[in-house]
């Protein structure tokens, strides 16, 4: 009659197991349909000076066409 004590222990780890996993944990991030929640671009601010130095690029590299 050992095996009703083992049975016991794993059905209370299973229950224990499954009542953790059904937390509203902060560190999760939900998802939603076009919203971006990732981290802030670092290049943003910088579109302005990368378009300028794209369109010098350009006209340096297409002129002679």
């Amino acid at each position: 009659m050992k095996t009703l004590p083992l049975i016991q222990l794993i059905v209370a780890l299973l229950f224990v197991s499954l009542i953790g996993a059904c937390s509203d944990d902060a560190r999760v991030t939900l998802h939603e349909p076009h919203v971006y929640k990732g981290n802030v671009d670092a290049h943003q601010y910088n579109l302005l000076s990368q378009e300028k130095r794209l369109q010098q690029r350009t006209l340096l590299a297409f002129t002679d066409r």
